[in-house]
């Protein structure tokens, strides 16, 4: 009886591991073919992708990251497996995420010639937005007065100049410089704004060019002839 027993026994315990190995089997082959459909994860942060994976028994894998000016930083661009698509469970999604926009480095262009700073612009891959002309007594035309942004580190790729038109221009009747002394001629000249181009030695202007009463405007040069002058005899 008691072995009988046992045998029955050992027969039930054996039954019992090879039906517990069947289901084993038969659950890890249904487990093979379930799938899961893979859900958006663009504009998603990598916390929300993984919780989205992870319902649907699929592996998040970041696969790099680069600088989108759309996209914030830790925000996944874009995956390799659309959205929508079955795939088996444990199946890794592959994804790129932003590491926030590009930056910048805009040095400073103030007092520069404003042909110079586009060849540099060039280089740095920065493009001028917008530039504003204005008259300027202090700074020489075609020359950067101010620019925005600031030098720095930036997250835009453009620039706007302030850019100067040289001074106002202001026209007015070439005085007479002939019979002044010489010292008198540069005062008068410095005070109008021209520039005054001396010719040959002396104490006294013999001679100019343009003519007197001739519409000049600030800047323009206007030529004379030095020399001792009338009643001079020395």
């Amino acid at each position: 009886m008691i072995k009988n027993f046992f045998k029955i026994v050992m027969y039930l315990a054996s039954f019992l591991v090879a039906a517990a190995i069947v289901v084993f089997l038969v659950v890890k082959i249904v487990n093979i073919d379930k799938t899961g459909e893979v859900p958006l994860l663009e504009g998603k942060s990598l916390t929300e992708a993984e919780e989205l994976l992870s319902k649907r028994q699929l592996i998040l894998k970041i696969e790099g990251r680069k600088s989108n000016n759309e996209i914030r930083e830790d925000h996944i661009i874009n995956q390799n497996i659309g959205p929508g698509e079955d795939v088996r469970i444990g199946t890794e999604v592959g994804v790129f995420v932003s590491s926030g926009p590009e930056m910048y480095t805009m040095p400073s262009f103030e007092d520069q010639a404003l042909n110079d700073a586009k060849l540099t612009l060039v280089n740095l891959g920065i493009k001028i937005r917008k530039i504003t002309w204005v008259h300027s007594d202090t700074v020489e035309k075609g020359w950067i007065i101010a620019q925005r942004p600031l030098p720095g580190n930036i997250e835009s790729n453009e620039i706007n100049f302030l850019v100067s038109l040289g001074h106002y221009a202001v026209s007015y009747k070439c005085p007479a410089f002939v019979n002044m002394t010489t010292e008198d001629a540069r005062m008068l000249a410095k005070e109008l704004g021209v520039k005054l181009n001396e010719k040959e030695e002396g104490g006294r202007v013999i001679d100019q060019k343009p003519a007197p009463g001739t519409i000049i405007n600030k800047g323009d040069p206007v030529e004379v002839v030095l020399g001792r002058g009338w009643g001079m005899w020395f």
